[in-house]
């Protein structure tokens, strides 16, 4: 790592040579990821569909808007043994001054990590990926500073981002104010690790060993990855942080119900799930499952969990195994690391863990701040 930092250090006087610059104060900031970031993100990720009126599953017995998931304890069917999250941290270096033009520099650490479970429900280290970023505005640099910059990465195994390149994660935010987007391209290029991460899991999983990321699998990369053609992949995304905006229409007919998102999950119990709805045409299949009792909890929407699921074959899915899935999901609450995340009514503890992980393998922000100053 310290070979990573020198690099970044070459980079700074390289930039303090060609170009004018104003510092962080202190030499790095940490840039502070948005609360509201996963909730943004999952709009943006599919921001054409507000309304949703097509049920996606199917049961002999008829599809109720709302199902009984008593939990499935691992010793009754151990199905998900394999935790993917992800992590990072940002640092705003300083603006880069050329003439007119003027651009932040970044540098970030990102990581993705899998658990995986065993019989005894111990956890290890199954997959670790950490990347090295410097990011910076192409379009508002000189092709001179930007090769330059390129080469001096590169010889340090860092990766080049450009900060005005579009995307769907940092698209959410203005292009005007780079700095600001920064943060949203660090995330963009976390998630794009998670499904290369995800790519190598994908062999070890059968029917009965299932993987869950946290997080949307709508985001472009990883339904690549899971949503290709062929049968149901044993892969679900789990959301904690999810859009507040859509629609719900149950019924068709004058006897049809429409209900917000706040209705749906406010009528739902614990240990329950909703009905199964389709999103991009039926190639993701998502649902709302609530982990623990509203008494508890401080609004409605607390203690949910959005579940997705990629479905190359367009097809409804059968109500046993989304009942299935929510059940194991049910028996992944009972532990939590309460007070140790504002998220904690949400967690599942494996994907707590793989998080944890993940931020235990990058530098701290001590040494990224002692080591990255501006002479």
């Amino acid at each position: 790592m310290m070979m990573v930092l020198s690099g970044v250090r070459d980079v700074l006087k390289m930039l303090g040579r060609e170009v004018e610059i104003l510092p962080a104060v202190g030499g790095a900031i940490e840039d502070l990821e948005r609360p509201d970031f996963e909730e943004r993100e999952d709009q943006a990720l599919n921001e054409d569909e507000k309304v949703f009126e097509t049920i996606f599953e199917r049961d002999p017995a008829g599809v109720r808007l709302y199902r009984h998931v008593p939990p499935l304890d691992r010793t009754e069917q151990h199905l998900f043994r394999y935790f993917l999250d992800g992590s990072f941290r940002s640092y705003f270096l300083g603006t880069a001054l050329e003439h007119e033009r003027e651009s932040p520099v970044h540098f970030a650490q990102i990581g993705a990590c899998v658990l995986r479970r065993e019989e005894d429900g111990t956890v290890r280290r199954e997959a670790l990926r950490v990347d090295h970023l410097l990011l910076a505005g192409k379009q508002r640099l000189s092709e001179q500073v930007w090769q330059q910059l390129s080469a001096l990465s590169a010889q340090a195994g860092i990766r080049l981002v450009d900060l005005t390149e579009r995307d769907i994660v940092s698209g959410i935010l203005s292009d005007f104010d780079l700095r600001n987007k920064a943060a949203g391209k660090v995330r963009y290029e976390m998630r794009t690790l998670e499904a290369e991460v995800i790519q190598t899991i994908l062999p070890h999983l059968t029917a009965e060993r299932w993987l869950i990321a946290d997080g949307s699998l709508m985001f472009d990369p990883m339904l690549k990855q899971v949503g290709s053609e062929g049968e149901i992949k044993p892969v679900i995304g789990v959301a904690k942080n999810f859009r507040k905006d859509p629609q719900f229409v149950f019924g068709r007919g004058p006897r049809a119900e429409r209900r917000s998102i706040y209705k749906l999950l406010a009528d739902l119990q614990a240990e329950h799930r909703t009905a199964a709805f389709s999103a991009q045409e039926g190639k993701v299949v998502f649902w709302y499952v609530r982990l623990r009792e509203q008494r508890h909890l401080d609004y409605p929407l607390m203690g949910v969990v959005k579940v997705e699921l990629a479905n190359p074959t367009q097809e409804a899915v059968p109500s046993e195994l989304v009942d299935r899935i929510s059940r194991a999901l049910v028996a992944e609450r009972q532990v939590t690391p309460h007070g140790q995340d504002r998220r904690w009514h949400a967690h599942l503890y494996p994907i707590f863990l793989a998080e944890r992980a993940v931020k235990e393998s990058l530098v701290s922000r001590e040494v990224v701040q002692q080591y990255l100053k501006w002479r």
